[in-house]
């Protein structure tokens, strides 16, 4: 078997598990792990809506094509459950990134989640803007972004590099809250000293669940959890096999 039949085998049998959760997690409800992350999330988006302040959310300087864009894909997700409690504010969501798709998906995601809302007017295509072509140019631009935007919530969830220090460190001089996290583990370790609430590992995948966005978010969370107690019993098993001589 080659290593790409196995892996699209994998694949499927992983996408086939989360489809599977997910049509029974109406009658198996999900008790996820308290994060304190999320939670001062919420609080704070609310105190942003009722002090009339903005929420940034950053989508991070990676493309849309290629293993980068897994965390622009779950900050996406999150944006429209932002956007919805934000869209009857006097300032609503604004959203940055590096990538000029991102910056079109993140304006069609306003539009959705505004429609939704019954706020379709509210609408402003300019709330989903690309800042700039390279990390360090992204990076250049946000400071304009949060000063004069008057944002008070600062969530960057995307895929960045050693810039996200910077992407953190802007949002703290404001004095706001900031949410933020990484796929790459040098940006992952630069925003646990840098940002407020980092989110690490696997957390940077698990907004959409914490957000409520759907049910695939939240079957998403226990899929992992099956293939990780497959995982080790798979580990454990094939060491007592070869301590006992068996398949040698």
């Amino acid at each position: 078997m080659t290593a790409e039949l196995l892996a699209a085998l994998v694949f499927i049998g992983f996408l086939a598990l989360i489809l599977g959760l997910a049509a029974v997690g109406r009658r198996w409800s999900a008790e996820f792990r308290p994060m304190a992350g999320f939670e001062a999330l919420r609080l704070a988006i609310e105190r942003a809506v009722e002090a009339g302040e903005r929420v940034h959310v950053s989508l991070g300087t990676g493309s849309v094509i290629g293993p980068e864009s897994a965390p622009a894909m779950v900050g996406l997700a999150m944006l429209g459950r932002v956007a919805a409690a934000t869209a009857m504010s006097d300032k609503p969501v604004v959203v940055t990134t590096g990538d000029g798709a991102l910056a079109i998906l993140a304006q069609d995601t306003l539009r959705t989640a505004y429609e939704r809302a019954g706020a379709g007017g509210r609408y402003d295509a300019t709330s989903g803007r690309m800042v700039g072509p390279t990390p360090f140019s992204y990076v250049a631009g946000l400071p304009m972004v949060l000063s004069g935007e008057d944002v008070s919530v600062n969530m960057l969830n995307g895929s960045f590099g050693a810039e996200s220090a910077l992407a953190a460190e802007f949002g703290q001089r404001q004095n706001g809250h900031v949410l933020a996290g990484a796929d790459d583990l040098q940006a992952q370790a630069l925003l646990y000293v840098t940002a407020e609430n980092p989110l690490l590992g696997e957390e940077v995948f698990a907004g959409g669940a914490y957000l409520n966005v759907g049910p695939l978010h939240r079957a998403s969370l226990r899929a992992q959890d099956v293939a990780r107690w497959v995982i080790v019993a798979a580990v454990i098993l094939g060491s007592l096999l070869l301590t006992f001589g068996v398949g040698r």
